[in-house]
């Protein structure tokens, strides 16, 4: 006896049906794979620093500003005159505006012994008496595999911005490979570089401003 049409279509269902729940799990295994995580580190110094009596003893080093181009969570690899590149399955560990502001602080630290160093928003009781800033356009490598690291460099007195010392970045380093952990290493490099720069800039600080005296 002859099934009708429609029976042989609803026993073909289940089969087409688990068909399509296979090829979506597929898929969705071959998306699924998490990036490899990558964090900027201090670098030592390239000779021991000393913090003149002029320096601040309280020093902030505000949050970046980082270009929203560099911005996101995936590594930009390759940043050209006119592409920005991001890196497959390469992701900063956490967001790079306030990680570069830690290390910064921490590469800063190592430089000035004596002064207190911390990063902005970081708990702390004791009020800053001068601030470091710095601008970053420039976070990767260009075509050629040269990283670079652009941008400025301020670095103030509270309570005394007109008299900021500032200074563009424009630094490079040539990475020891050509895989994402030998970039980053070169970036946490620039990064102690820039900590030398803001450190030879804090101790040249005009002297704090005196109080007027009141007659």
């Amino acid at each position: 006896m002859q099934r009708p049409f429609w029976h042989f279509i609803q026993s073909t269902r289940p089969v087409a049906a688990g068909m399509a729940v296979a090829s979506l799990l597929a898929l969705g295994g071959c998306g699924s794979t998490d990036p490899t995580l990558y964090s900027l580190a201090p670098v030592p110094a390239a000779q021991a620093g000393s913090a003149g009596a002029g320096v601040p003893a309280v020093i902030e080093v505000r949050t970046p500003g980082v270009s929203p181009s560099l911005d996101r969570q995936s590594i930009v690899g390759v940043q050209d005159d006119y592409s920005v590149t991001p890196s497959a399955g390469a992701a900063w560990s956490e967001p790079l505006a306030p990680m570069l502001g830690h290390v910064l602080a921490t590469d800063l630290q190592q430089r000035l012994p004596g002064v207190s160093v911390f990063a902005q928003n970081d708990a702390t009781s004791a009020p800053a008496q001068g601030f470091v800033e710095i601008e970053i356009t420039r976070f990767a490598r260009d075509a050629t595999g040269i990283v670079h690291l652009a941008g400025s460099l301020s670095v103030h007195r509270a309570g005394d911005p007109g008299h900021a010392l500032s200074v563009p970045l424009a630094l490079t380093a040539t990475p020891a490979g050509s895989g994402m952990r030998a970039m980053v290493a070169s970036l946490s490099q620039l990064t102690g570089q820039v900590a030398d720069m803001a450190a030879a800039r804090l101790v040249a600080l005009p002297p704090a401003p005196q109080p007027a005296l009141h007659k």
